[in-house]
């Protein structure tokens, strides 16, 4: 009599937990030559890099435990239009930020990336999606000190 309950073993979900392994190496090979330090401190620039790079390990090796179960949920299907949404964005915020700032070009990829979710609202989209990059880029330059591209809408702060 056969097993009628065998599990069979979802491979793309193990290829997902597989190229998450791979990230990981790639992480923390590219973190192991952080070496700078600040005086006699224990905890240096690599310790994030190696903290994401474990918790990349970590998600890599649960996904292909799942795969091999046959235990991840089961997939909706395709829709490219989202995709389409998200990298157009993401083209547009790339070619953007050099010359409008970081401001306008996240609030373009926020809108872009909530149509993909279904949002029809884009003026709400843009406003939100501006407000946020405005509060990140303030918090970026204004408190770490760091540089974010600037554009004429951030001259203005």
């Amino acid at each position: 009599m056969a097993d009628e309950s065998r599990v069979v073993a979802d491979r793309p979900v193990m290829a997902i937990g597989a190229a998450l392994l791979v990230v990981a190496a790639v992480v923390l090979w590219q973190s192991w030559g952080l070496r700078a330090s600040f005086g006699n401190q224990a905890i240096g620039p690599q310790m994030m890099p190696l903290l994401v790079s474990g918790l990349l390990a970590l998600f890599g090796v649960l996904t292909i435990r799942e795969g091999l179960r046959g235990a991840a949920p089961a997939r909706d299907s395709e829709d490219w239009s989202a995709i389409i949404w998200i990298a157009g964005g993401l083209a547009v915020m790339i070619c953007l930020i050099p010359r409008a700032g970081f401001v306008p070009g996240t609030a373009i990829l926020f809108a872009a990336t909530a149509r993909a979710f279904g949002s029809t609202r884009a003026l709400v989209d843009l406003t939100l999606g501006a407000v946020i990059a405005l509060v990140v880029y303030l918090f970026f330059v204004r408190v770490l000190g760091l540089s974010l591209p600037s554009g004429l809408f951030e001259t203005l702060f």
